[in-house]
């Protein structure tokens, strides 16, 4: 008796089971994700035809802004080197006074 429970049970969960969301025609869900596809397949055919001037120019960018923050850091060197050799100084008038 308990196996033709498990087979009645198992009959009726093969017919609920509907399959994939794709094969749900019913519900409309099909052409959602139809349109979710032919969106995406269009956006990467653009990718590959397209060339892409705003990655580089965002490469080109990270490149000089990388060379501006070195340049920076070595004028911070140069400025707290100077601020130091101040310091001395006025430490050396103080100590004169």
């Amino acid at each position: 008796m308990a196996s033709k429970k498990a087979a009645s049970k198992s009959s009726v969960a093969s017919d609920a089971y509907i399959g994939p969301i794709t094969r749900s025609r019913s519900k409309g869900i099909t052409q959602e994700q139809d349109q979710g596809s032919n969106v995406a397949q269009s956006i990467l055919n653009k990718s590959k035809k397209e060339a892409r001037p705003d990655v580089m120019s965002v490469m080109m960018a990270d490149i000089s802004t990388e060379a501006a923050m070195v340049d920076m850091e070595r004028k911070v060197n140069f400025l707290m080197k100077v601020m130091e050799e101040r310091d001395h100084e006025i430490t050396a008038l103080r100590d004169q006074m």
